[in-house]
């Protein structure tokens, strides 16, 4: 299996790539990135560790190391500054984001896509209508940190593990992303019943997850801990057809109502990539807010023209 992550001299890409080299899966990983140096600074301090974990062939840092991957895993871009939402960077890196995907497919055919630069939703959009790649293979890794940030919050602001919280953000990776909750649950147990529940503590865990990237950024000037993880964990359930249901990044066909945009909604991802896209039962509230994350990415996506 070999992975490219291009960015890979990034704080996502690096940490990304520490995160895959731990994994038993994965052959060879290409590190590409404009800061050649560090790139190559980057292989050198992973191939140190490698008698630790196990045998990876590593290259980089120019795009023909992608050559034949399997997946590719893009997390490079202009960086979102302090007050700077991911909508202000659209422009820069939807320019840079055609550079990119001319490159990748210079050297490879038929692979994986995973969209993990920001605007990831406008950016997974672009790449669906100019990679030549099937629908199914570009995904946008989308609200699925913000939902692994929000079952984090809520698990402890109830005092319980955060993997039995089931709740979701869906639609835009930013501002306007769209809390699903009226079929939340803990480890089965609704969500509106779970000792300790009250609108306000939902609404006060959905606004600590709308702004829990600015406020990383603001402390620390970026997000990764929780970002690479989240990666590798899209990443196996497309390598072991695990056929996982993520709230992703994917171009909308009518689902909802919704058409020509890509925002995460529920996805089936196996072997196939996205294999299937849910339409979640909402509430009128619920689907009013979804509606609102729809046209503020249409509307980012025809002021670039795409």
């Amino acid at each position: 299996m070999k992975i490219s992550v291009v960015g890979g001299a990034g704080r996502v890409g690096s940490t990304t790539l520490f995160q895959l080299v731990r994994e038993s899966w994965v052959d060879e990983l290409a590190v590409v990135d404009v800061m050649g140096e560090r790139a190559e600074g980057e292989i050198l301090d992973l191939l140190h560790g490698t008698s630790l974990a196990r045998r990876v062939v590593f290259s980089g840092p120019n795009y023909d190391a992608t050559e034949g991957s399997d997946i590719v895993v893009v997390t490079a871009g202009i960086p979102r500054k302090p007050g700077e939402t991911r909508l202000d960077l659209l422009r820069k890196n939807v320019d840079l984001m055609k550079d990119v995907l001319e490159e990748l497919n210079k050297h490879s055919r038929d692979y994986f896509l995973v969209m993990v630069a920001n605007p990831v939703d406008v950016l997974t959009y672009q790449a669906v209508r100019s990679s030549g790649l099937a629908t199914s293979k570009v995904i946008g890794t989308g609200t699925l940190l913000d939902s692994v940030r929000f079952r984090s919050l809520l698990g402890q602001r109830l005092n319980v593990s955060p993997d039995q919280v089931y709740v979701y953000m869906l639609g835009e990776h930013g501002d306007s992303m769209a809390a699903w909750t009226s079929s939340g649950s803990v480890a089965g147990i609704p969500l509106a019943r779970f000792p300790g529940v009250t609108e306000q503590l939902i609404d006060e865990v959905v606004q600590a997850t709308r702004f829990a990237g600015a406020e990383v950024i603001k402390r620390k000037g970026g997000t990764f801990y929780a970002v690479a993880p989240m990666i590798v964990e899209l990443l196996r359930a497309i390598v072991f057809d695990q056929k996982r249901i993520l709230p992703v990044s994917t171009l909308l066909e009518g689902q909802l109502g919704m058409s020509n945009v890509a925002l995460s909604l529920p996805c089936v991802i196996g072997r196939g990539g996205r294999e299937q896209v849910l339409e979640p039962p909402l509430t009128d509230a619920e689907l009013e807010a979804l509606r609102s994350s729809y046209r503020v990415l249409r509307e980012a996506i025809e002021s670039v023209g795409l």
